[in-house]
């Protein structure tokens, strides 16, 4: 008897193993390519299946783990489906495909893996939705899905008690809808990181109920509301990322949160937060000034949002901390005394309102050396090497390595466009060698002379950038080369430096960038510069430079930028292969004409077409030297009696940048024809004379120009009175020279005076939307051009909202600033300047709103727009378009005063009448179901509540999927 029951529990335990080999040869044969090889040794013909790659048993045989993560490092080694035989394990414990490239929904008969405690499927195109049992199933510790194609809703079944679960990731993914309230009830959830998805709504507050939550990561979604204060519950919360602009400094960003309020007193509270990653959140208020508690905060990102009041002192107490940036806010006040800058590989405070001196930094002793910071902090648990992994990503994304190859790390300290003030500072900073350290002092009211202490900063870093533009430094430039020879780039352009051009800076051996422009340095060109041999770009405009330019910048093989316009040199220009722009070279009367390369071929001895100096031709070129000697002196003469006559005449005024001597100038951002001139504008525009206006706005009226037969302009001409921020202008306009889109105005060039300021644009023939939107009535227009007009400025607003950095906000979205060419492409114009004109103190509408029947509602109880007061004027727009009826069209009297296209559509939607809000041969026309929904669109982008109302970025997809 017994040794029949021996032979059953054989035969028995003979099938259970034929059995997991043969889900095991099943999933085998539903991979279709195995560009590694894993798989080669599957085959019982060789060896039994627990000693085949990447398979784990236990004393019985059974399958426990299966292991068949890429070896291939960024390369996928398996493709294929993932068979649902593997369910048929019910012994496994582990199941790992990371890095491959299974492409097919999650086989739901991993349900049935009783067992399972660890599944990790991420890194492979995965699509589909989650199957509903999985998220909290039975033993399930750690879940790891992201980076796939997976889309559907995130869904906890109410019968999965998820007592187990320790790690949910379901990043990089296409997931939608809400964040379940249901993850609270996940108890010992460590990290759960839900970012880059579509998630709406706002965070649930049943996440506070998660008491071992270390890390929260829920950025690159569509969130909005309030941040929930029960998040300061979670007492064990390491690192909360509610937004990130990872690589935006230098790409296109993908955040689309836009939360509401402040973050909660009881969130900066929690003891044990080390990240806290919020930039670009639409995050206001003030941040306490007081704090209980140690402070173990080691990075914090609040950058670009609308936080005010002032930098609270107990930051000082973050004795860990190596990453701060508070830039672009409304911060205002002191910086804290014992801020401990000097212990921060990233500080960043710039393009706030802060006041007072930078006093010497304390001798605090910090906490870790710069190098510690870099490499990481040990682990304490896995917990710990999640934050710090993380950590050192957000760090690395945000530019901390040095883009030139050499490995070495970036120690970045921005206190740029404040109004601090004092003589210049020395940060005590203790580096090794291995460091670059840029500090950026910029557009600040910094005064006393150069270098002062700051060559100080210096000490031991491999390689050093400074920039001291925009202050009020006075006194010649005195440099020790020996006390800083790692100098790579040094900035002193805008301030009141006098002297001459210290010859020592031609010993700096590393020196790539010298700007001096718009000093009052005299002298000549120091010889010396043309033996550095690193330069790549030196501007020493806007001085009173005499002599000529050495002969010895034709070594300068790296030079690529090179601007001495503006100032009295004479002689010849000598031969510098970085020469693209004669416009470099004007304003130096007595320098011989440049020879605009492009020109070159087809004539070696016409003038700069912007240069103001004598006509030489082949006779003149061969004065003889006493003749040149006499014209030069009685050029200098007349020079002289012009300046004395100015000084007296404005000696009781402030001197400004830019005078009425110099030449006007037009500032290019393409490759413009020479005809693109001051001069030829003015002519063009006839004097900007009512027969050339073609339109006029809050930010000033427009012209057109054909400064040569076909070349077409449009040009702005700004309404301001005298200005007086002709240096934070001329930043802001050439950082709206650089947007590129399809759908956006190319903005030319541009000139800038105290009293005279215009921009320049592609002329567009098909005129404005407002023309074309009130003869559709009149005109057969379909629904695909309607589509496309609107979709163009969906995709151009959600290029500034999400694409730029600092985000614009348009404020004035209205039919006429959206232009049209001759195919009906919609393009967008005015953007950024609203934010351009806010520099100017004497601007009558420094805040800019917008037209009545497009403004926001909130404006009117705030006084403040933000990126969605832009969406709410896009749905008037598109309500507009559809119905080829006004904002306030005079037939809405009827229903009463102050009713609008808004209330209109709503009241159509609302007694069924969906027809009426368009053209009738737009209705006719059809699909009815897609005018329908691009209704229901334009009525959700007016709704008046900010965290209903959508984002451009969805808005745009919207109009996306309602393609005909």
């Amino acid at each position: 008897m017994a040794a029949i029951l021996l032979l059953l529990s054989l035969a028995v335990f003979s099938l259970v193993l034929s059995d997991d080999e043969a889900s095991l040869l099943v999933f085998k044969r539903s991979v279709s390519s195995d560009l590694a090889g894993v798989l080669a040794d599957w085959s019982p013909a060789t060896s039994h299946h627990c000693a085949w790659r990447g398979v784990s048993c236990n004393a019985a045989s059974r399958v426990t783990s299966l292991n068949l993560s890429s070896p291939l490092i960024g390369t996928p080694a398996l493709s294929g489906e993932i068979h649902p035989a593997i369910g048929d394990l019910h012994h496994l414990e582990l199941l790992d495909l990371n890095g491959n490239n299974f492409s097919c929904e999650i086989p739901l008969s991993l349900a049935n893996l009783s067992s399972l405690r660890v599944l990790d499927l991420s890194s492979n195109s995965l699509s589909g939705a989650i199957p509903e049992a999985l998220i909290g199933f039975s033993r399930l510790e750690s879940i790891d899905l992201s980076s796939n194609h997976l889309t559907g809703r995130i869904v906890i079944s109410s019968s999965n008690p998820c007592r187990s679960l320790l790690h949910l990731n379901l990043s990089n993914n296409l997931l939608q809808d809400k964040i379940p309230p249901a993850i609270g009830k996940c108890a010992k959830l460590k990290t759960l990181l839900l970012n880059g998805n579509i998630l709406e709504g706002r965070i649930p507050p049943e996440i506070g109920r998660i008491a071992t939550l270390r890390a929260l990561d829920v950025s690159r979604n569509s969130l909005t509301g309030r941040i929930p204060k029960e998040l300061g519950s979670c007492k064990r919360l390491s690192l909360l990322v509610l937004t990130n602009l990872a690589d935006s400094i230098f790409k296109s960003s993908n955040e689309f949160n836009a939360f509401k309020g402040w973050i909660p007193r009881e969130v900066l509270a929690i003891a044990g937060l080390e990240v806290l990653w919020a930039p670009r959140a639409n995050l206001d208020g003030s941040l306490p000034l007081f704090r209980d508690g140690p402070c173990k905060l080691r990075v914090v990102n609040l950058g670009q949002n609308y936080i005010n009041g002032f930098i609270p002192r107990w930051l000082s107490s973050c004795r860990s901390l190596s990453f701060l940036d508070l830039s672009s806010n409304g911060f205002q006040g002191l910086l804290p005394a014992q801020l401990g800058v000097h212990c921060m590989l990233y500080f960043n405070v710039s393009h706030n309102s802060l006041v007072g001196s930078l006093r010497r930094q304390p001798s605090l002793q910090c906490q870790r050396n710069l190098s510690s910071m870099v490499e990481g902090e040990e682990e304490d648990e896995i917990g710990d090497h999640l934050v710090n992994s993380y950590s050192a990503m957000l760090l690395q994304s945000n530019a901390l390595k040095d883009g030139n190859g050499n490995g070495n790390v970036v120690v970045l300290h921005d206190f740029g466009w404040n109004n601090l003030s004092g003589t210049l500072p020395s940060l005590p900073l203790k580096l090794d060698g291995d460091f670059s350290y840029g500090l950026l002092l910029n557009n600040n009211a910094f005064n006393g002379s150069f270098p002062g202490e700051i060559l100080g900063s210096c000490e031991g870093a491999s390689e050093f950038r400074v920039n001291l533009s925009g202050n009020h430094l006075s006194g010649e430039i005195g440099i020790a080369p020996s006390s800083c020879l790692q100098m790579k780039s040094l900035e002193l352009a805008d301030n009141r430096l006098t002297g001459s051009i210290a010859p020592e800076i031609g010993d700096l051996p590393m020196l790539k960038l010298l700007d001096l422009r718009e000093n009052y340095l005299n002298g000549s060109i120091p010889d010396q510069l043309g033996s550095i041999a690193s330069l790549v770009a030196l501007d020493l405009s806007r001085n009173s430079l005499t002599g000529s330019i050495p002969q010895s910048f034709s070594k300068l093989t790296m030079l690529e930028t090179f601007n001495v316009s503006f100032n009295n040199l004479s002689g010849s220009i000598p031969h510098l292969q970085c020469i693209t722009d004669c416009d470099f070279f004007i304003g130096n009367p007595l320098l011989q004409p440049c020879v605009d390369p492009k020109k070159a071929s087809s004539s070696s001895s016409l003038p700069s077409s912007h240069t103001d100096g004598p006509k030489w031709n082949g006779r003149s070129s061969r004065l003889k030297s006493f003749e040149v000697a006499a014209v030069a002196s009685a050029s200098f003469l007349v020079s002289t009696l012009l300046v004395l006559l100015v000084y007296l005449f404005c000696s009781k005024r402030k001197l400004a940048r830019v005078t009425s001597l110099r030449r006007k100038v037009v500032v290019t951002f393409t490759d413009a024809p020479s005809e693109l001139n001051y001069e030829n504008v003015v002519r063009a525009t006839g004097n900007f004379s009512i027969q050339k206006l073609i339109g006029t706005g809050g930010f000033g009226a427009t012209y057109k120009a054909e400064l040569v037969p076909g070349f077409l302009v449009a040009v702005k001409r700004l309404s301001i009175g005298r200005f007086q921020g002709l240096q934070q202008f001329d930043a802001e306009i050439r950082t709206l020279g650089r947007i590129r889109h399809k759908n956006l105005v190319t903005l030319i060039g541009y000139h800038m005076g105290e009293s005279d300021m215009f921009l320049i644009y592609n002329y567009l023939p098909g005129g404005n939307l407002e023309t074309f939107i009130h003869e559709m009535p009149s005109r057969s227009v379909k629904y695909p051009v309607v589509h496309k007009i609107a979709l163009d400025v969906a995709q151009a607003l959600a290029y500034l909202h999400y694409s730029c950095v600092p985000r614009i906000v348009h404020r004035d979205i209205k039919p006429s600033n959206i232009l049209l060419d001759e195919k009906l492409n919609a393009y967008l114009s005015d953007f950024g300047l609203a934010r351009l004109l806010e520099v100017s103190e004497t601007h009558a509408t420094t805040d800019v709103a917008g037209t009545f029947g497009y403004v926001a509602p909130e404006y009117a109880t705030t006084c403040r727009v933000s990126d969605k007061a832009d969406v709410y004027s896009f749905g008037v727009v598109l309500l507009e378009l559809m119905s080829g009826k006004r904002s306030l069209d005079p037939s809405f009297s009827d229903y009463g005063n102050g009713f609008t296209i808004v209330a209109w559509g709503r009241l159509l939607i609302q007694e069924g009448r969906s027809g009426e809000a368009f053209t009738p041969l737009l209705w006719e026309a059809g699909p009815q179901e897609h005018l329908v929904s691009m209704l229901r669109l334009a009525l959700a982008c007016t709704v008046e509540s900010l965290s209903v109302r959508p984002s451009m970025k969805q808005a745009m997809l919207s109009m996306q999927l309602l393609r005909a």
